[in-house]
């Protein structure tokens, strides 16, 4: 590819976004959807996914994705139309304000997690699946 750095970084920042905004969807829609199915795998990877970023939050470290798309966003990058409202959705921000505040939604996540780890005491993973 002939692109010049710039779209090339914009390209990375759409695709970090992406990508963090489907695993903020995987642990929100992945829980229903493993007790619908009780699908072993699918139950084990969405509590691990959950479990760390339950961690990351109590223990205050920025997420790695969060990391990388600060770290590609240095300079003077705008954002797409796309990326903006990834962008919201995420962080739940609106014009740079924060639309919950950040101890509600840690309380939120840890309810979250205990509900999630609860949910093999009762409704135990099939085993043949």
């Amino acid at each position: 590819l002939n692109l010049p750095l710039f779209d090339i970084r914009r390209f990375m920042v759409e695709i970090v976004l992406t990508v963090h905004l489907l695993i903020v969807l995987f642990c929100v829609v992945g829980f229903p959807v493993g007790l619908v199915w009780n699908l072993r795998l699918l139950r084990y990877l969405h509590a691990v996914i959950l479990g760390f970023v339950s961690l990351f939050m109590v223990i205050g470290v920025s997420c790695p994705l969060t990391v990388l798309e600060e770290k590609l966003r240095e300079g003077s990058y705008e954002g797409s139309f796309i990326a903006t409202w990834v962008n919201r959705i995420i962080y739940l921000e609106w014009e740079g304000q924060a639309l919950v505040d950040p101890v509600h939604v840690l309380v939120a996540d840890l309810l979250f997690a205990t509900l999630v780890f609860s949910s093999f005491y009762w409704y135990p993973v099939n085993r043949e699946k």
